[in-house]
C-alpha cells in the first residue's frame, strides 16, 4: 500500500528534527567547538618553571671566566694545527667543532687564534685615517705597557692553583704559562720572567720546549737566575 503524502511529508520532518539534535550532541560540531574552545581559553596559564643551571654547567662557566675562553672563538690544536671553533665550555675541557665534527679537548691542547693576525693573513686594509688611528693608539697603548714583567708558576702563586687535582699540577702550571704568554705576546719588547723554580726541572723543560715547538716565531728564551726563565717578545 502507497505510504500517504501526508505521512511522508510528517516522515521527512521527523527525520530532519532528529538529524538536527544529533549534530547539537556531536561534539565535533562547530558550535560545540565554539564552546570547547571557549572553555580551554578559559583555563589558566600554566607558568613555566624556570630550570636550574646543573652543576657541570656552573663549573664550566666558572673555567670559561678563568681562562678568559667563550663559545664562538676560534682556536687552534698544538698537535695537529687543526682549526676549530669552541662550542662548549666543560669544567675539564672544551667541546670543539672541526669540519663539522665535535671533539673534546683539554684546555692545555689547543690555543685561542690571534684575531688581529688573522685579519692581516686575509689580506684585510682599513681605510688610512682608521689606520693611523690605530697605530697612535697602539703606540700609546705600547707607552704604556711595562718592557718587564714577573710570572710565577708555583702553585701557591697561581689563581685556584690550590684547587688542582692530585696529579695534575705540572697540566695546570702549563696551562697558565700558555694562557699568560698568549695574553703579552702583542707587546713587542717585553721581557716575562718566569719564575718555575730549581725543583726536579720538569717544568723548567717543558715550558723552554713548548716555546722552541710552539712559539719559537713570536718570541726567544734564555736562562734568568737559578730557577727563572726569560722570555722575550719577537
Amino acid at each position: 500500500m502507497a505510504t500517504p503524502l501526508k505521512d511522508l511529508s510528517a516522515l521527512k520532518s521527523l527525520k530532519k528534527e532528529l538529524q538536527e539534535k544529533e549534530s547539537a550532541l556531536d561534539p565535533k560540531s562547530s558550535g560545540n567547538r565554539h564552546v570547547k574552545e571557549m572553555k580551554i581559553n578559559m583555563e589558566p596559564k600554566r607558568k613555566r618553571v624556570r630550570q636550574m643551571p646543573s652543576k657541570e654547567e656552573v663549573l664550566g662557566a666558572q673555567k670559561a671566566k678563568e681562562l678568559g675562553l667563550e663559545p664562538g672563538m676560534k682556536v687552534t690544536l698544538m698537535d695537529t694545527k687543526d682549526k676549530g671553533v669552541i662550542k662548549r665550555i666543560c669544567p675539564d675541557h672544551a667541546e670543539i667543532e672541526i669540519e663539522g665534527l665535535i671533539f673534546p679537548v683539554r684546555f692545555n691542547d689547543f690555543i685561542v687564534n690571534d684575531i688581529e693576525q688573522d685579519r692581516q693573513l686575509l689580506g684585510s686594509v682599513a681605510d688610512k685615517e682608521v689606520r693611523m688611528k690605530k697605530k697612535e693608539s697602539g703606540k700609546q697603548a705600547r707607552e704604556s705597557v711595562p718592557s718587564e714583567i714577573d710570572i710565577d708558576l708555583h702553585m701557591e702563586k697561581i689563581p685556584g692553583g690550590y684547587d688542582a687535582p692530585e696529579g695534575f699540577e705540572l697540566a695546570f702550571q702549563m696551562e697558565y704559562f700558555k694562557t699568560s704568554l698568549l695574553k703579552h705576546l702583542r707587546h713587542r719588547g717585553m721581557r716575562i720572567n718566569f719564575i718555575h723554580g730549581v725543583g726536579d726541572g720538569i717544568l723548567k723543560d717543558s715550558i723552554r720546549k713548548e716555546i722552541d715547538e710552539v712559539y719559537a716565531l713570536r718570541c726567544s728564551w734564555a736562562p734568568g737566575i737559578p730557577g727563572v726563565t726569560v722570555v722575550t717578545i719577537k
